[in-house]
């Protein structure tokens, strides 16, 4: 029986031990904190909690536009959600020990240490195997000139850990996590301003999808300064002040600090096991996940190829089928859907028609307005778009980008389709139910081959329809 260690107990790390030891391995595990890792326990799932009560907040405002009557007020209370956070994140948690016991994983609680090639030390043993599966995750990027203290200056970490919110602050950032926290924040009554280093928000959304983000921030108030690139920040007695070229740019009672996560790759012996790491001290690893060490493995966070929880458990299972010499599938990093909860909700699979175009390929683009949709007016949530990236030689979908109600889940038809390289038609002649949001998909591959059923046709687009159907 094949002995298997691995390294942390977050999305990859719990995922491959019950993996594996379902296919009749012996598995260590070895964490020192709460099973589920940074994802449940301070990213996805307290974030979404946070995100669903603000929604339910703005729905409970209003009510009128429903035609409810509602009497009283209701305001966001922090520590009734926190609360209701940490229920979910303990059940969750609870959950994931239950598993492990159930597949006969040995949990070994503390920091794990490889002292060469097939051992692991934790506390004061030392455990030998056969492989090595690396899944120790991330940690946000805490640069100095940010003087970081947690309870003024903070990461998503620290915020997530306070009593009580400020009423003003600075986000310092413009990807995932700081727009999902500027909407949140702006929901429970936080004056937020937005300090993106770049031209835009979300620099690896599609631009339509970012233009539309940044125009729904605006006309709620949230502030949005681009091409703002923070030099440092500086703690004052009404809170923070952030400086860029030599001068105060945004001034709040807090600021949290969001540009990016890096690899937790420090003192977990990496140098004693001879394993290589890139120029961000990330895992390189081949297309199974595998280090310049044949018999360790690295998955999710800690070998930058994505920082999706998802794709972390997805690179886990194919890292141990590799291992236990199953049946395996390579993984297209191209296939993996993104989901970014801001209101509204952002999802995405494939390519942007900038990467498209970047890459030289030709392509038609199809466009929906959502608020062409009964269901979104049903919901009162018309803001959005619906758009689709299609290779004009080949007729493959190369690209689904959706922004608005329920994006994160219905963008999933488009994952289907790009991971096997499928084409537009597929999804022309899917029967979608009605009505729903995931018609604004449909209408958007009809109007990338000229056969728009809701808005003005593109005669050009329609003469050329019949190759790409």
């Amino acid at each position: 029986m094949s002995h298997i260690i691995v390294l942390g107990g977050g999305p990859a790390g719990y995922v491959a031990a019950s993996h594996a030891a379902a296919h009749g391995a012996r598995v260590t595990l070895v964490d020192p904190k709460p099973l589920g890792g940074t994802c449940l326990n301070q990213g996805c799932v307290p974030t979404k909690v946070l995100v669903e009560s603000c929604g339910l907040l703005e729905k409970i405002k209003r009510a009128e536009s429903f035609g409810l009557q509602f009497s009283g007020s209701v305001a966001g209370n922090w520590a009734a959600i926190n609360r209701r956070s940490a229920s979910i994140i303990e059940m969750l948690g609870q959950g994931i020990e239950r598993l492990m016991e159930d597949r006969e994983v040995t949990l070994l609680r503390g920091y794990g240490e490889l002292v060469d090639a097939h051992c692991v030390r934790v506390n004061d043993q030392v455990v030998r195997a056969d492989h090595i599966l690396i899944c120790t995750g991330s940690t946000p990027q805490a640069d100095p000139q940010f003087d970081i203290d947690g309870a003024t200056i903070g990461t998503s970490d620290d915020l997530l850990a306070w009593e009580s919110l400020p009423r003003s602050m600075l986000i310092v950032g413009s990807g995932i996590i700081a727009c999902e926290f500027a909407f949140v924040l702006d929901s429970l009554g936080v004056d937020v301003t937005v300090l993106a280093s770049g031209p835009r928000l979300m620099s690896h959304a599609d631009k339509d999808i970012s233009s539309v983000l940044q125009r729904e921030m605006r006309k709620r108030g949230i502030k949005v300064q681009l091409n703002c690139r923070i030099q440092s920040l500086t703690h004052t007695e009404e809170g923070v002040s952030a400086y860029a070229d030599d001068k105060i740019v945004g001034a709040a009672e807090r600021a949290l600090v969001a540009v990016g996560r890096r690899a937790n790759t420090a003192g977990i012996g990496l140098e004693a096991a001879g394993i290589r790491t890139n120029e961000w001290r990330e895992i390189c690893v081949d297309d199974v996940l595998r280090t310049n060490v044949p018999h360790i493995y690295a998955a999710g966070d800690v070998n930058g190829r994505s920082g999706l929880a998802h794709a972390a458990s997805a690179q886990a299972k194919l890292a141990i089928d590799h291992m236990l010499r199953r049946e395996f599938s390579l993984l297209d990093d191209g296939a993996i859907p993104v989901a970014v909860f801001t209101n509204p909700e952002i999802g995405w699979v494939g390519r942007t028609e900038h990467a498209a175009v970047g890459d030289g390929l030709s392509v038609e683009i199809g466009k929906f307005d959502l608020r062409g949709l009964g269901r979104a007016h049903a919901l009162d949530e018309i803001s959005g778009m619906a758009k689709v990236v299609v290779d004009k030689h080949s007729g493959e979908l190369i690209g689904l980008h959706v922004i608005g109600p329920h994006a994160s889940e219905i963008v999933h038809e488009g994952a289907l389709v790009i991971q096997r390289n499928g084409k537009a038609n597929e999804l022309f002649r899917t029967v979608h139910a009605h009505p729903t949001i995931s018609e604004g998909i449909l209408e958007a591959v009809e109007d990338a081959i000229g056969q728009a059923t809701h808005k003005p046709m593109n005669r050009q687009r329609s003469a050329n329809a019949l190759q790409l159907i």
